[in-house]
């Protein structure tokens, strides 16, 4: 029977029963989950490696307004050999808004004897980026390196030292963000000793000069970890978080005076939600979709980067897989970002492979963007 034949009715069943069979997509296809349809996937960029950088982890997309251009930051090393410390640091690479490289790129900081160039974050306000990072030198005080750089010229403007409490602070995975005026950097804290276990947060604040301002916060008032976000939205803090490594994302809100005002779980099984953006009606975060673990233990974990899109009320609306691996793939995706520019979502991350006897990632990482479009405005 030729499909021309067959009577409508027919054909509107086998569509459903298609879909309902729920075909597998490869890794860089989105797998929309909601019904609102949101999200129109346009394409993956891989940024590295290429014949200036070997690895890309943290990765990092934002805009610069005075240059009309997209730049990808990164954590990059010299050798992929283990024990091979070669140097390690990090760059950038710049595109235009067509997402082609314009070939201007460079290395932002740089350790001649590291290994790994340490965990990161970072914020672009204007046309200035920030960035904070581990120090890869032996015998640095216990804290960050906290930079400011010209993001047309990336000249270093200025640095301080963001000073952290052993044993009840940790260094990994920090949290910058610029949020009612300020730049606040944060980390996971817990006032037993053991920070990770993720029973608060210590946020140091700080001017775009890179001035302390002081009246340091200890968040306690609800369990979370490390691998957040922060944004400022109509008078209220919004701070999306997991409340433990193995829990679900949640969002954890404050008023302009820092008064708790609640939690609200958002996604179960996920972490590491260290991007997010408003366009006025809807937030949108990029995460790590944790539900592919060993139970009832959690490593090893098999990681993939997901795009959701919530209502003003942190509803969700729409759950996407920008990454969608098996455990079979031996990928291992992760520390997901995202910005909004003009009608697209730009999904940063990085990726690494998974030895397949060890289930240890190779710290190979290697940087992507991946490109979405919105069909519904705001």
């Amino acid at each position: 029977m030729s499909y021309r034949k067959l009577p409508q009715p027919m054909i509107g069943m086998i569509l459903v029963l298609l879909l309902l069979a729920g075909c597998s997509a490869p890794a860089s296809t989105p797998v929309l989950t909601g019904q609102a349809g949101f999200f129109k996937f346009i394409r993956t960029i891989q940024v590295t490696p290429d014949s200036n950088f070997l690895t890309g982890s943290f990765a990092r997309i934002n805009y610069v307004p005075a240059s009309d251009r997209f730049v990808v930051t990164f954590g990059t090393k010299l050798s992929t050999q283990p024990g091979n410390c070669q140097g390690a640091g990090y760059a950038y690479k710049e595109y235009t808004t067509d997402m082609q490289e314009t070939g201007k790129s460079g290395s932002l900081i740089l350790y001649s004897d590291a290994c790994e160039a340490g965990d990161s974050a970072s914020v672009m306000v204007d046309n200035t980026y920030y960035l904070v990072s581990i120090p890869q030198v032996p015998g640095y005080p216990h804290g960050w390196r906290l930079i400011k750089f010209d993001a047309v010229s990336w000249a270093t403007l200025a640095e301080t030292i963001v000073s952290l409490k052993a044993p009840n602070e940790g260094e990994l995975d920090p949290c910058v963000a610029y949020a009612n005026g300020q730049l606040d950097v944060s980390d996971q804290y817990n006032p037993s000793g053991i920070w990770q276990e993720g029973a608060a947060s210590h946020h140091h604040f700080f001017s775009t000069a890179l001035q302390p301002l002081g009246d340091e916060k200890i968040l306690t008032d609800t369990p979370h970890i490390s691998g957040s976000s922060m944004i400022y939205v109509d008078g209220v803090y919004y701070i999306i978080t997991a409340n433990d490594y193995a829990g679900d994302l949640v969002v954890v809100k404050y008023d302009q005076q820092w008064k708790y005002l609640g939690v609200k779980k958002l996604i179960k099984q996920a972490n590491w939600s260290q991007g997010v953006v408003f366009d006025g009606q809807r937030f949108y975060v990029s995460y790590l979709d944790t539900s592919q673990r060993t139970e009832p233990g959690f490593s090893p974990v098999y990681l993939n980067v997901h795009l959701a899109a919530f209502d003003r009320n942190w509803n969700l609306l729409e759950d996407v897989a920008v990454t969608n691996y098996a455990p079979s793939d031996y990928k291992q995706p992760g520390r997901p970002w995202v910005i909004l520019h003009g009608n697209r979502l730009y999904v940063s991350y990085d990726m690494d492979t998974v030895d397949p006897v060890t289930h240890e990632e190779q710290k190979k990482w290697q940087a992507y963007v991946s490109i979405y479009e919105l069909t519904q405005g705001p």
